[in-house]
């Protein structure tokens, strides 16, 4: 998740854009320039998990009652301080990011290989250094939220996308997560829940405006300095000649700033300096190195426009490219092989947006309570992409979404709209050949549920990384 290497230059180049903040200090200001309003923050719950699941402990999972008491008292001490919290969890994984989904996925099998080679060669789990979330923590914890009487959404499309929406759209105080997109996206301030202090209710703020004042850009620019960086939908290898080049010839490079922060340095120079001195008298593409990755790019680019937000560097021609097939055209620039096993079946990791309609608020910007709003979010249309339904019956699909997206249920949607999910890792020994994985275990289970779903009329698939079962 977040921009390639934004996160460190952050930490050491420009730490004075983080900013200590008071929750209740945010809050108080909102209630005394917004009488009767609510202060809301919206939480982007698949960040917080790290932060809330902390029982030493953790290999097999379970502590559930002190994972309880920890949720409880996060939403108490927020509700207390009059604080509103939304919880947003990631639902579906976009088709242009499976690539970087399914790289991720052998990243954490990797992981679990490690945690087990631990724990046969010491007889011990290791330590919190190691630590990998049990599975399906974040399934657990939707239920936990709504049992707490937490307002819990489930994405239909990018989560953080969503999350950055919701809280420019309901004027909220601010996003508590731990993600760089959020320093990308145009929407109310970001808080980091790595730094958050329950006890004061304190943390850390990043301002993508001092951003913006310490690369010498624009708001507007900061979704083209990220594609040209690395996403997860435009590959980090596709511009790495290209920063080279802007590296190469950049001469105002700042102490102890290292490699990665010369380079988000030179190409921010380089957009403000050449890009931006061009902009108008020749067409984006002209003069980035973009060749059959033109509609990737823009894909990229659109991804970080919220609704009715637009770019001054992406022309009406550009947003009407056509959309990427499944596969997109990241395939010749991220070679990294797709795996040949199943990799579990942990649904934490799936991702993609559901878009909100900015015209449709009629409040007062500053003053716009979140609990006075009317429209209704399962009601809301995706606005990259329309899925075609496996199941002709319109209700059924419009209840199963509903209560897809309020987190009543899982999965259901995900198998009706599209016929097939996407399953993330779990914490099983992959060496261990005395039981078969979960995967294939209970792939009898999966079927049956997919026969029932969808009426016994479609094939059935699972689906882990680039491979149907």
């Amino acid at each position: 998740m977040g921009v390639r290497g934004l996160q460190g230059f952050v930490g050491s180049s420009c730490p004075h854009i983080c900013t200590v903040v008071s929750f209740k200090e945010l809050a108080e200001q909102h209630r005394s320039k917004c009488p009767g309003s609510t202060p809301t923050v919206v939480v982007d719950a698949m960040c917080c998990l790290r932060y809330w699941y902390t029982p030493d402990s953790w290999v097999c999972g379970g502590q559930w009652k002190e994972y309880f008491s920890v949720l409880r008292n996060f939403v108490r001490v927020f509700t207390a301080a009059g604080i509103q919290l939304v919880f947003f969890f990631d639902g579906m994984v976009e088709r242009h990011k499976r690539d970087v989904w399914v790289k991720r996925r052998l990243r954490n099998s990797r992981e679990v290989a490690r945690i087990f080679h631990h724990i046969k060669s010491h007889r011990e789990q290791p330590g919190r250094n190691m630590f990998f979330i049990p599975s399906g923590l974040a399934i657990f914890t939707r239920f936990a939220l709504k049992a707490l009487g937490q307002e819990t959404l489930c994405s239909l499309q990018e989560a953080d996308y969503e999350v950055a929406a919701y809280g420019l759209q309901h004027h909220c105080l601010g996003i508590l997560g731990e993600d760089t997109d959020y320093l990308v996206y145009d929407t109310c301030p970001y808080f980091s829940i790595s730094e958050l202090c329950l006890d004061s209710l304190s943390t850390t703020m990043l301002c993508r405006e001092k951003l913006c004042e310490s690369l010498g850009l624009r708001l507007a620019d900061l979704p083209l300095l990220a594609c040209l960086l690395g996403t997860d939908v435009v590959p980090e290898g596709l511009f790495e000649t290209f920063r080279y080049q802007c590296l190469s010839a950049y001469t105002s490079a700042r102490e102890n700033c290292g490699r990665n922060g010369s380079v988000i340095l030179a190409v921010a120079d380089h957009i403000s300096k050449v890009l931006r001195l061009h902009q108008g008298e020749k067409k984006l593409e002209e003069m980035l190195p973009l060749g059959p990755n033109k509609a990737l790019f823009y894909k990229g680019m659109t991804s970080y426009l919220l609704p009715g937000q637009t770019s001054p560097w992406i022309s009406q021609k550009a947003k009407v490219i056509a959309p990427l097939d499944s596969q997109g055209a990241s395939e010749s620039s991220d070679p990294e092989p797709k795996p040949d096993v199943p990799v579990g079946s942990n649904p934490e990791s799936e991702q993609d947006v559901l878009c909100t309609d900015l015209e449709s608020k009629q409040e007062s910007p500053m003053c716009a309570d979140p609990e006075s709003r009317q429209e209704d979010p399962t009601s809301m249309e995706p606005e990259l992409k329309q899925q075609v339904a496996l199941v002709s019956d319109p209700e059924i699909l419009e209840v199963a979404r509903a209560r897809h997206v309020q987190a009543e249920s899982y999965l259901v949607y995900n198998i009706m709209a599209n016929g097939e999910i996407e399953c993330s890792n779990t914490l099983e020994d992959a060496l261990d050949q005395a039981l078969p994985s979960q995967a294939f275990a209970y792939r009898p289970v999966r079927q049956r549920v997919y026969s029932l779903l969808l009426a016994g009329g479609h094939a059935f698939w699972f689906s882990t990384g680039s491979l149907h079962y």
